[in-house]
């Protein structure tokens, strides 16, 4: 498993780049655009670390600013103090004017994934000395509804920053892996490392043809990686062209089982890219490994017929074969909140709107912060005449700082107002950050009797 660090606040950042000269006496190229306020000039390049060099990165979208914040540039577009471009041929920012000289090290310049009004970027350090850690790979996932996503890949800067990604959906889940797999296998690392800069430089011709030539492409697990990617940068078909060559029957190693690692990783990149007949298949082969005979039932066993229910569940053809699933999970498991609550969602979907009701509102009494069930229970009751119950649910989830990717589209299609629909830098969004994000009391709360659509009243314990 790889190790993870998650954040949502931005991680603090350093120099990754060499600059032009800075004095009064400097100025711009001619047709360089210029930014900033004040009698002090440069331009930056920026640079891409790996593990063998450091190069300019040409025509790589940027983000550029004063780091700390004692001073910042003025009059950007933002109006911010916060530039955002693209890195000329040769590597080079946009010419930036400043009130006071600056050395290049004032300056934090990283490398800008996305173009939204959300964004993080982490810092790697030492722990012992809390020094940078530079040229190290990393590979940043974003939580999605059914999985974690590759968003970014790459090595971190000279001060240890990763690229700085961007979204538009509010405060979402970030990690950071820096000890998985294929972090360990420099030279396919490396390969995908040059497919990714040539993508964030919109060469898509110059990454086909790294595409075809990579030494990389030949083992299951190196065409789902590669599949990965290929989904990280919006090529969905290309993806899936990908994850159905990792599929293909190879002799001698198809005479033997799927590798486990391989089979789940499979699985989990079918659901991202919608292939439900494909997960369904590879869930229920999983399903089968866990009751071989003789094996014992472990802890830490995933419910592989609940977790393929509830993403059938999204596909209106494929709810017959997702109750089956949620059933099967009952049979097999007992009756939990988690497969109730699966099954009440695929039944209030089919019609079965009180008893899916019910299902859900008990599973919501046993996980009242769970992101899935919260958002699932609330829409549910959106759907079908009982918007003032979905609100108040709602209410008591802004209430407990329960927030994630599927909360935000069952709040946005029933028009909820949520502070973090409003501006990323509004008051409300700070204020909510503020109550949140940071370490909580606990606390009890009690929920809305009627958000419960019912006539009894449930207490909650927040965390």
């Amino acid at each position: 498993m790889p190790h993870r660090y998650s954040a949502f606040l931005l991680a603090t950042a350093a120099l990754l780049t060499t600059a032009c000269a800075n004095a009064d006496t400097a100025a711009p190229p001619p047709g360089m655009p210029q930014f900033g306020v004040g009698p002090y000039g440069q331009s930056l390049t920026l640079t891409l670390q790996n593990n063998r060099d450091a190069a300019p990165a040409p025509n790589t979208p940027y983000r550029l600013f004063l780091t700390g914040k004692q001073s910042s540039i003025r009059n950007t577009p933002s109006q911010d103090g916060i530039l955002h471009g693209v890195t000329d041929a040769q590597g080079q920012t946009a010419w930036v004017w400043t009130e006071q000289a600056h050395d290049p090290a004032d300056f934090t310049l990283i490398r800008r994934v996305g173009d939204g009004p959300w964004g993080h970027f982490f810092q790697l350090t030492s722990s012992t000395d809390k020094s940078p850690v530079p040229a190290w790979p990393y590979i940043l996932t974003m939580r999605q509804r059914w999985g974690e996503q590759w968003v970014d890949l790459g090595y971190t800067t000279e001060q240890g920053s990763t690229a700085y990604f961007s979204h538009d959906i509010p405060a979402a889940a970030l990690s950071l892996s820096i000890e998985a797999s294929l972090i360990s296998d420099r030279p396919c690392f490396n390969e995908l490392d040059a497919i990714t800069r040539k993508f964030s430089q919109n060469d898509v011709a110059g990454a086909q043809r790294l595409i075809e030539g990579m030494q990389c492409a030949a083992t299951p697990t190196q065409r789902l990686d590669l599949a990965q990617l290929l989904l990280m940068v919006g090529r969905q078909d290309d993806a899936r062209h990908w994850l159905m060559r990792a599929r293909e029957w190879r002799f001698p190693e198809s005479l033997k089982p799927v590798d486990a690692t391989v089979l789940r990783d499979r699985y989990d990149l079918e659901k991202l890219l919608g292939m439900p007949d494909l997960a369904l298949e590879d869930a229920q082969q999983l399903q089968r490994r866990q009751l071989e005979r003789g094996r014992k039932r472990q802890a830490s066993d995933v419910d592989w017929a609940n977790d393929i229910a509830y993403y059938l569940a999204d596909f209106a053809s494929h709810l017959p074969q997702a109750e089956a699933q949620a059933r099967q999970s009952i049979r097999d498991l007992g009756p939990n909140a988690y497969n109730q609550g699966t099954l009440g969602w695929i039944l209030s979907l089919q019609g079965d709107v009180d008893e899916g009701l019910r299902l859900m509102r008990a599973s919501y009494r046993e996980l009242s912060r769970n992101e899935d069930i919260v958002a699932d229970y609330g829409i549910a009751l959106w759907r079908n005449g009982q918007p003032e119950y979905a609100a108040r649910l709602w209410d008591e989830a802004q209430a407990q700082c329960v927030w994630g990717g599927r909360l935000y589209t069952a709040m946005r299609e029933a028009q909820y107002a949520h502070p973090y629909f409003q501006h990323a830098n509004s008051d409300a969004v700070n204020a909510y950050r503020q109550r949140c994000d940071g370490p909580r009391i606990k606390r009890k709360t009690v929920a809305n009797a009627a958000a419960d659509a019912a006539a009894d009243t449930a207490v909650n314990t927040a965390a």
